[in-house]
């Protein structure tokens, strides 16, 4: 299993993780340099539970993040954080806004965002 393959989406939306709060949304990941090049994925949240983890990108997405793909797994996985990067301008962020702002202290409490790793 590798950050973001298939296998790496199926198990991180069938975990068992603590709710970020009350986030709830559509949120696009778009990663680059990964050794599948440019990899994107859609992250649906409802009452801050992940409930589904899929391939490519959404249309209507609420929020877009836009990482390397190193970078990504760290933040995702809590190794990095996510406001050190966005304020140095690694992680890139657009979208709903408010909803960032609600994400992220949730995220950063919880170490991450419920990754399978």
């Amino acid at each position: 299993m590798s950050f973001l393959d298939d296998e790496y989406l199926a198990s991180w939306a069938a975990g068992d993780h603590e709710p970020l709060g009350g986030v709830s949304g559509m949120i696009v990941m778009k990663t680059s340099g990964g050794p599948d090049g440019k990899v994107n994925v859609s992250l649906s949240f409802e009452g801050g539970v992940l409930r589904a983890a899929t391939p490519g990108t959404t249309r209507g997405a609420d929020l877009t993040l836009e990482a390397p793909w190193e970078l990504a797994a760290e933040v995702v996985c809590g190794d990095a954080d996510p406001a050190q990067h966005y304020m140095a301008g690694d992680l890139k962020v657009s979208g709903d806004m408010a909803l960032w702002l609600e994400l992220l202290p949730a995220w950063r409490a919880a170490g991450s965002l419920g990754s399978p790793g």
